[in-house]
């Protein structure tokens, strides 16, 4: 069988500091990559003359896109995904490191198991020097024996439609998958959008090994921090006591959840349990965005939607969010 093409999609936004390691990191490694693909949203610290130079001298063919006026991190993301001409698209950011054996990896999954769309791994977590802080992408995350299992088993969307584990530094996918997740919606990170596409119409495989050096600094667009328990409780209390309503809270999830129903709808070969799968979060989601202010009649609505077990299938926190809904008004 012919070697599938690898591709890189690097966004950019002053990101000069870190740059630079990254793109040594994705040159080195054991399995080379024949295209990488900038696409910078406007930067003004040095990053784009250091990449009009590094484009010319790089030994892969490098293309630089220069955005004149800012399209946003998911727009630009996009625009750097469609100008990529390869088999196979990684993903990168400008701060991480990747590690030499990641490309190799991730592309004989593709080539082993043609059914699988998207695959994603864990991730060394390293401070703003590089420094390993003795954490794991996945372990900050709790991700439990009972996910990995459903997402080996191929139901990866299940575990999707209560929580986002795609982190996109860790991924990768076919060309194919932009068919169906192009235009990319501006409701959620791409990362959670590719997913929730590869796990609906294909195949979702998870790498324990870790492939990247996740970079933690403050300026990081998305970032991990796990909670203790102490600093979740306050968080719940806060959440109750505070002003902002849980309708507020809800509006971003019910937008996400509407896109989602909405593209698998007009997609051809979605399977049906997905599909209702995908119906039932929205409703869930609506459902927590307009409950009853009466404590009796919101009492019986969480109540309901507890015995019916859509907390445990909707929800990241199932008894802190059926707790929140229950007192905060």
């Amino acid at each position: 069988m012919q070697p599938l093409e690898c591709g890189v999609a690097l966004i950019t936004y002053n990101g000069l500091k870190y740059l630079p390691e990254q793109l040594d990191s994705i040159l080195a490694q054991t399995r080379p990559v024949s295209q990488i693909v900038i696409s910078d949203d406007g930067s003004t610290d040095g990053t784009i003359e250091f990449l009009d130079t590094w484009t010319k001298n790089s030994p892969v063919p490098a293309t630089l896109l220069r955005n004149q006026r800012p399209l946003g991190v998911i727009h630009n993301f996009e625009q750097a995904i469609r100008a990529v001409d390869a088999d196979i698209i990684f993903s990168s950011d400008q701060d991480d490191v990747w590690l030499p054996n990641k490309v190799e990896l991730m592309a004989a999954v593709f080539e082993q198991r043609p059914e699988v769309d998207l695959v994603h791994s864990d991730a060394i977590l390293v401070d703003a020097q590089g420094r390993d802080m003795g954490k794991t992408l996945l372990g900050e995350l709790g991700l439990s024996a009972k996910e990995r299992g459903t997402i080996r088993d191929g139901h990866a969307f299940r575990v999707f439609c209560r929580r986002s584990l795609v982190t996109g530094a860790t991924a990768a996918f076919r060309k194919r998958l932009l068919e169906v997740a192009c235009p990319l919606p501006s409701s959620m990170y791409h990362d959670a959008w590719l997913a929730f596409m590869a796990a609906a119409t294909g195949k979702v495989h998870l790498l324990d090994t870790p492939t990247v050096h996740y970079r933690q600094h403050g300026a990081n667009v998305v970032g991990v921090k796990r909670k203790g328990r102490m600093t979740k409780l306050r968080q719940l209390w806060w959440d109750i006591r505070g002003p902002r309503s849980l309708s507020m809270d809800m509006q971003p999830v019910v937008t996400f959840r509407a896109d989602v129903h909405a593209r698998l709808a007009a997609q051809p070969g979605v399977p049906q349990p997905y599909l209702a799968l995908a119906s039932e979060a929205l409703d869930f989601a609506r459902r927590r965005g307009s409950l009853p202010r009466n404590p009796i009649r919101r009492t019986g609505t969480v109540l309901q939607n507890a015995s019916a077990g859509r907390y445990g299938r909707f929800s990241a926190a199932p008894w802190a969010d059926a707790l929140r809904d229950l007192l905060n008004k």
